[in-house]
């Protein structure tokens, strides 16, 4: 069974909570992982790239030079592709839609993985839900961090949202703000170390199941 320790804003553990097993895998399913983090990298993909065909560049109206008699290869248009500044032949068009479909038991599945993954490596940490600030500070943050031995990339996940929290969490360059229902598979992968709240991996578990 999987224990972490839930930390308060000071560093100090408050809790200790058995994760759900619901949350977790018997074993990390790797290709899972990387089909919902190359969906989502796709989906960025605007698509709006666009080159222009032979006929559609301007200018080459007439053939360079005659037929005949120039001791020359015969050419038509200065449009054609192997001309510098003609046409670009098979170069790409807009409203290309990039996107592939992950069907939600292998997305399920990967989310899963990953946070087992990071499980495993002791790299998912518990923050209690009653973190409250009278204002944004990012020493809090920062001193929390160094409690918690953490230096490298940061995923601080809260279960409702929380501006001085989020305002705490924005000056520090190793350290992402997100709710719950914003992780990605890629976020959790990403991240060197993740701090949820308490009720974030309990949404979590209603959500997977």
């Amino acid at each position: 069974m999987s224990k972490i320790k839930l930390f308060d804003l000071s560093g100090k553990v408050q809790e200790e909570i058995e994760l759900n097993q619901k949350l977790l895998v018997s074993e990390v399913h790797k290709q899972a992982i990387f089909d919902a983090i190359l969906a989502e990298n796709l989906s960025q993909i605007q698509g709006t790239h666009s080159t222009l065909k032979k006929g559609e560049v301007s200018g080459g109206g007439k053939k360079p030079y005659q037929q005949k008699h120039t001791g020359r290869a015969r050419q038509g248009s200065i449009r054609n592709p192997h001309y510098v500044g003609g046409g670009i032949a098979f170069g790409p068009k807009p409203n290309r839609n990039y996107k592939i479909k992950v069907n939600k038991k292998v997305s399920s599945l990967a989310f899963k993985s990953a946070i087992t993954s990071k499980v495993n490596n002791n790299e998912f940490l518990g923050l209690v839900d009653s973190i409250k600030q009278d204002k944004p500070s990012t020493k809090a943050i920062a001193k929390l961090l160094k409690e918690l031995k953490v230096n490298k990339k940061v995923l601080i996940v809260a279960f409702e949202k929380n501006e001085n929290l989020e305002k705490s969490s924005a000056n520090l360059p190793n350290v992402s703000y997100k709710l719950w229902n914003q992780v990605s598979v890629k976020d959790l992968i990403d991240a060197n170390c993740v701090l949820a709240q308490k009720s974030a991996i309990n949404n979590w578990v209603e959500r997977l199941n």
